[in-house]
């Protein structure tokens, strides 16, 4: 477990620099002057000036940030547009700036992905808001291949009965005694439905088999040249629509059972240790199950980081949008008092949240 720890700061770690590193960039791209580089949320542990720039770890071990000169200043006093401070930027200047980070974070889950599914031969586990019944692959001189069924497919139903769980399809196969059997197939995302019948074959043992394996949980097959270009960037969009439908369930949840209930389909840090340890237990197996966890974090910090929620930069990018469409700037003041609570938000519902992994390790 403490090696599965350090793995798993270390890859916060990154993580949270990589984020930065874009706010880092691009600010300096701009003439923009970083004061501070930290991981880690104040009060400070330790920190060390480089340049201008001081590198800091801080105490709370929860994301990281970038300091800029004058971002979160609320004296209206004029600003030389020569200045390296944030407000004497333009808009868009200032919106690019707040945009790099995620960008950085969208782009490495984008080049994880990629790794993964290259290594698989363009194939990855495609995660489902419910588990379903999924064909994993089909088996050479069987049925099923021959009569067109297709790896990643969806089964609905077998004879217009509706299938609930593997146990069920395999015992509706069997009755059949080799008679022929429809199967209702769709994609993975339940579209394209179609019909195909399959005559069971007899196999050695007296079972009549369709020649399938199969799974709760599909897997993507990418085929085409085009599919396999934009594999890791469509996987990623696949990902980012069930992080939203899930968002929608739990907000659902929140309000009609409350926190205590919604917290066990949700994790911190804490439950993303755990995770770590229970994928690195596996060994040396574990390193592409690990780089696609690792894709996962990042590609869920760069959505929840673009949502309109004060303190993270989609609440920064609000205030930058109101500024390009109105062309005229928040009230400074105003501003900072939204992030500032904002921020006590966040950090009460990280409290909660990782108060609620740790009472998951001890029912």
């Amino acid at each position: 477990m403490f090696f599965s720890i350090i793995v798993f700061v270390i890859t916060l770690l990154i993580l949270v620099l990589v984020h930065e590193f874009g706010h880092f960039l691009v600010a300096k791209k701009f003439g923009i002057k970083v004061e501070e580089f930290g991981f880690g949320i104040p009060p400070r542990a330790w920190g060390k000036k480089i340049g201008e720039t001081i590198y800091s770890m801080n105490w709370l071990p929860f994301g990281g940030f970038v300091r800029l000169m004058g971002e979160d200043e609320v004296d209206m006093m004029t600003i030389d547009k020569k200045s390296r401070d944030f407000r004497a930027k333009t808009v868009w200047q200032r919106i690019l700036v707040v945009l790099a980070g995620v960008s950085m974070n969208l782009v490495l889950a984008w080049a994880l992905f990629y790794i993964v599914i290259i290594s698989q031969n363009f194939r990855i586990i495609y995660p489902v808001p419910e588990q379903a019944v999924y064909i994993l692959r089909t088996q050479e001189g069987f049925p099923a291949q021959s009569a067109g069924v297709r790896s990643g497919e969806k089964l609905f139903k077998i004879d217009n009965q509706k299938i609930s769980d593997i146990d069920m399809a395999r015992k509706l196969i069997q009755e059949k005694k080799g008679e022929a059997v429809a199967l209702t197939l769709s994609d993975i995302d339940g579209k394209n439905i179609r019909s195909v019948d399959v005559i069971p074959k007899k196999a050695d043992n007296g079972d009549f088999l369709i020649g399938v394996i199969f799974s709760p949980i599909p897997f993507k097959q990418y085929l085409t040249l085009q599919e396999k270009m934009f594999s890791g960037i469509s996987y990623s969009w696949d990902l980012t629509r069930l992080t939203f439908y899930g968002l929608g369930t739990l907000s659902g949840q929140l309000f009609s059972e409350g926190f205590g209930q919604a917290s066990e389909s949700i994790s911190g840090p804490v439950g993303l240790a755990v995770i770590t340890n229970d994928i690195l237990s596996l060994g040396w197996i574990a390193v592409l199950p690990y780089l696609w966890f690792v894709g996962i974090i990042s590609l869920t910090l760069a959505i929840f980081n673009i949502l309109p929620i004060p303190a993270l930069d989609g609440g920064r990018l609000l205030f930058l949008t109101i500024e390009a469409v109105t062309r005229k700037k928040v009230k400074a003041d105003v501003e900072r008092m939204v992030h500032q609570i904002g921020f006590l938000i966040l950090m009460g519902l990280i409290i909660l949240i990782t108060y609620s992994d740790i009472r998951k390790l001890f029912p």
